[in-house]
């Protein structure tokens, strides 16, 4: 028996649908089940909902337990991936009342939901390699049974989510899988995470829009990068996993090899129409920041056998193309 029955068309519901992941998982189960009944729900306005065809799109704040549990009452979906979050560290600095209450009441709101209304909904919460933290000081590359050492509000209150997610899989027998994604970037993304912030401001000097500088910070250190692509298959594989792997088990997502964030700016910079500087703005720096950032992947591999695809040249190049887009379209 595998994680999720698509004969019958299954039901799939989708968390915090309308952000950067979401898009592209939602083109990505429909071309893996194209006969299932997707939901989608985001907090936006219903004017601000992308408009994909096949999606049932749910107005829902994570944050209002009966919501949650009346929606899940309603669908009884097959299986959830929970995206919804506060995902931005430096906002989690900022608001960390509102980090806590998305990222961890939140997901105890689907838990418990799931629990009272929907208790065979398979859950793939989506943490973060974030939740580490302070783990990657020991050099090594951290596997799921390394101890969390969260260093901001955004990874505390993903790590407790976690945690919450395999205690209600130990006690309660709700069928979880844990999704542990390190860094990944891709078409759409907010310029305020690093490489997309590079790409937009490559595009704005191509465009005539900024001086020819890239501001950046801290270019010395070492993250593990895959594109979104890869991330969202590695979900879908998660899915598939056999009822014997739906019990809390926790699986980091990443390519197991870290790279220096300055050596992916050289290659952005590579790929420019222009010749372009760079220099360090402090406003850029981030507190407690880590120097390098790498994961243990086998567990996942040996589960599912899935592997990375997209290679970084390949990440880049649909970043920066996209980027370019989106600032064509704005300056018109």
């Amino acid at each position: 028996m595998t994680g999720i029955a698509v004969l019958p068309p299954a039901t799939l519901l989708v968390t915090g649908a309308s952000g950067f992941v979401g898009r592209h998982l939602l083109a990505a189960l429909h071309r893996r089940w194209p006969n299932a009944v997707v939901h989608a729900t985001s907090q936006e306005a219903i004017d601000a909902w992308p408009e994909d065809s096949g999606v049932h799109w749910h107005r829902l704040d994570i944050c209002h337990t009966g919501r949650v549990a009346a929606l899940l009452r309603h669908l009884h979906p097959d299986a959830i991936i929970h995206l919804a979050a506060q995902s931005h560290v430096p906002t989690s600095f900022q608001q960390p009342a509102l980090t806590w209450r998305v990222n961890l009441q939140g997901t105890l709101n689907l838990l418990e939901g799931v629990k009272q209304e929907s208790p065979w909904s398979l859950v793939l919460n989506v943490g973060s390699s974030d939740m580490y933290g302070g783990a990657f000081r020991s050099g090594e590359p951290v596997t799921e049974q390394t101890a969390f050492h969260p260093l901001n509000p955004y990874a505390a209150s993903k790590a407790s989510a976690d945690l919450a997610a395999g205690q209600y899989a130990a006690s309660d027998g709700l069928r979880v899988i844990r999704a542990r994604p390190f860094n990944h970037t891709g078409p759409g993304q907010r310029d305020d995470f690093v490489l997309a912030a590079f790409a937009t401001q490559i595009a704005r000097i191509e465009a005539g829009l900024q001086p020819p500088v890239v501001e950046t910070g801290n270019l010395d250190a070492q993250r593990d990068f895959l594109d979104v692509e890869d991330v969202v298959s590695a979900y879908l594989a998660l899915l598939e996993l056999p009822e014997a792997g739906l019990h809390g088990q926790a699986y980091n997502i990443a390519s197991g090899h870290a790279v220096a964030v300055g050596e992916l700016l050289d290659s952005l910079l590579a790929r420019a129409r222009c010749p372009i500087d760079h220099r360090l703005d402090p406003a850029r720096q981030r507190p407690a920041d880590i120097q390098t950032v790498r994961a243990d992947t086998t567990a996942l591999r040996q589960a599912t056998g899935w592997q990375p695809l997209l290679s970084h040249g390949a990440m880049l190049d649909r970043l920066l193309n996209d980027c370019r887009r989106r600032v064509v379209a704005a300056a018109q």
